[in-house]
């Protein structure tokens, strides 16, 4: 008995230590999991009431939820902190990933065929498409259906204007299709609505019901609602916390505003309910009291790259996007609305995820860099600077794919001068000039027509949550550069030399200076005849002068009135076009005044002297040019 007793506790030295204890669970930064909240404590201390009223973060690893909790104030008036569990944000374009997770589920059940025309599931005569390649549902997920940017009626201010997604879809103008499918990234609302919309016909449910049967309620997210009108929601009104923007050193209260667009920027839900949502995505075996789909297959299908611009390159996953951290590759999306700002990622490989929510807009302090890289970890590559012979070729100005073209608000690239720059580096590679960066980025070659970053520091695009740390080009079979791409959601075309800031500018301040000094020219005429008539003397003024005259001012109407409608346009990017086309009416106005005057100078032209003619001739040239301009940039029409 003695010996046996002896033995066992020989044995009992040598168990491994993992049985006697649970195993430390650790972060993919290797970071015990036991530390994490205190970590996260010390980030938020840097941003809470300095950069953000208040947040909400949750994060998950292995299975569990390793943190859910609230930093800050969810009603800066009444001093109300932020509840994880109560407190209501909008997810704004987080909403799109619940959506995808709707496709993905018909297309398990065989309802939805991922590379199948969308028409096949639209109403005829539905859709006008400009190109004849058919537009499948993964060039929606993937934002590369070729939409224009399209800001109309997207929300409200006023309950009694919300828009049902049926009457969106089938009385609102569809954004006209300006690239051709599968070629450009350009993320789209207008692309997941059309999803929520086939979403609904195919299920046969109203989108919000399916939303609330098959993900929100399926996973038990019982304060979470696609519900247009948040008042309507199963949760207290009182629970939805506010949103804000910040103002200089200042927070101001933003108005609430009501979703037109309900799969793409309707979701209210809370930080605790994006946990469950997470976790749900992270079940790689099905495992568990939650999961999304019948199919293991299913999700991670929908977790693999779908597309993307570059194979070095990050790019998109049935909906999420891509991003590279040190070693790891990340799936994720962000959104901004008017007050809040939201962002969910996952690390599909180590069951990882977290999220946040914030009340205020367009958050872009350095807090999602820091939660990156001390949850994910990080590793600097280092990069020798080299030079190389596409640095020449790649070399000029670039516009972000997204934006209207169909309007006259095509003009707000221009005029904003938002256009990337891209000069050859002396010392090797390139120097990339983005609009709010104090300085060019540097950039070099490590790859044919694949550049990475070798400066130092964080850049704005960075602090807001994308990703520029690599950049790609891809060129035609002349050799001639047709895109840019950071991996992001926006692609950057080639912009040409007319249609660049610097060129319109100088041309805006030519037109401006012509009709400004030819109507004080013709205004001092005027007082001076009316001077002279008071004194018995008659001054005459020909036909033709009359006439230019009137060019004269009615171009500098035109231009006063092409400013009058830009103001109104850029105050409210949602609002009806139809107001404003009392504005677009009277462009015309010079185009006629261009053919009467023209007429006239040349019925007269052989009585005129030559400075008359240059004079007159010079005016009819310029307001030939502006109208062209007014062409261009849609002010026309």
């Amino acid at each position: 008995m003695k010996k046996l007793l002896l033995f066992m506790m020989i044995g009992f030295l040598f168990i491994p230590a993992t049985i006697l204890a649970k195993e430390e669970r650790v972060l993919p930064s290797g970071m015990p999991v036991q530390d994490l909240e205190q970590t996260v404590d010390h980030i938020m201390e840097k941003y809470i009431g300095k950069d953000m009223p208040g947040i909400a973060v949750a994060i998950v690893q292995d299975g569990e939820v390793a943190l859910l909790k609230g930093y800050g104030l969810s009603d800066m008036e009444s001093n109300i902190p932020v509840d994880p569990e109560k407190t209501i944000f909008e997810a704004a374009s987080v909403s799109k990933l619940y959506t995808w997770t709707a496709v993905m589920q018909l297309a398990e059940q065989g309802k939805l065929d991922l590379d199948a025309d969308i028409l096949d599931y639209l109403p005829n005569n539905f859709l006008t498409f400009h190109f004849d390649e058919k537009v499948t549902m993964l060039h929606l997920m993937n934002h590369t259906a070729g939409f224009e940017a399209k800001a109309e009626h997207a929300f409200t201010y006023d309950p009694n204007h919300i828009i049902s997604l049926e009457d969106w879809m089938t009385n609102e103008q569809q954004p006209k299709q300006v690239h051709k499918p599968g070629t450009i990234t350009s993320y789209s609302n207008y692309g997941t609505d059309l999803a929520g919309y086939i979403i609904q016909r195919v299920s046969g449910q109203p989108f919000e019901e399916y939303m609330e049967e098959h993900v929100l309620g399926k996973l038990q997210m019982r304060n979470s609602s696609f519900e247009q009108n948040y008042e309507q929601m199963r949760t207290a009104y009182a629970s939805k916390g506010f949103g804000y923007i910040k103002n200089g050193e200042q927070f101001e209260k933003t108005p609430t505003i009501y979703i037109n667009e309900p799969p793409a920027g309707a979701l209210h839900t809370t930080a605790s309910d994006m946990a469950l949502f997470m976790l749900a995505h992270l079940n790689q075996q099905q495992t568990g009291e939650f999961h999304l789909f019948q199919n293991k297959e299913t999700l991670r299908t929908m977790h693999e790259q779908s597309y993307s611009p570059n194979p070095q390159l990050p790019g998109n996953a049935h909906g999420f996007w891509e991003r590279f951290n040190g070693e790891h590759r990340l799936i994720e999306h962000t959104g901004n609305s008017l007050g809040y700002t939201a962002m969910l990622s996952l690390l599909p490989e180590q069951h990882f995820g977290m999220a946040f929510l914030t009340n205020v807009a367009n958050e872009s302090s350095s807090l999602r860099i820091d939660l990156y890289n001390a949850l994910v970890g990080v590793v600097k590559k280092q990069i020798s600077i080299t030079s190389s012979e596409r640095d020449e070729l790649v070399q000029g100005t670039y516009r972000m794919a997204r934006g209207v073209y169909s309007n006259f608000l095509s003009f707000t690239p221009v005029i904003s001068n938002r256009d990337v720059t891209i000069k050859r580096n002396k010392h090797g590679g390139i120097h990339v000039s983005i609009p709010d960066e104090e300085q060019p980025i540097h950039y070099v070659e490590t790859a044919p027509f694949f550049y990475e970053r070798v400066s130092d520091g964080l850049t704005s695009m960075d602090q807001s949550g994308v990703d520029v740390s690599r950049l790609a080009f891809e060129v035609d079979q002349e050799q001639k550069i047709t895109k840019m791409s950071f991996g992001v959601d926006a692609d950057l075309l080639p912009v040409n030399m007319l249609d660049r800031s610097s060129t319109n500018i100088i041309l805006v301040t030519l037109y401006l200076l012509t009709f400004l000094l030819y109507t004080l020219f013709f205004l001092m005429h005027w007082f001076r005849r009316i001077f002279k008539s008071r004194k018995g003397r008659v001054v005459s003024l020909s036909a033709s002068y009359r006439y230019t005259a009137i060019l004269a001012g009615t171009g500098m109407l035109i231009f006063v009135n092409n400013i009058i409608l830009f103001l109104r346009a850029t105050t409210d990017h949602t609002q009806s076009m139809s107001p404003l086309r009392l504005h677009i009416a009277i462009n015309w106005l010079l185009p006629l005044a261009i053919v009467v005057c023209g007429y006239c100078v040349l019925k007269n032209s052989k009585q005129a002297t030559l400075s008359t003619k240059i004079f007159q001739f010079l005016l009819i040239f310029v307001s030939i040019l502006f109208s062209l301009f007014l062409l261009h940039f849609r002010f026309l029409y």
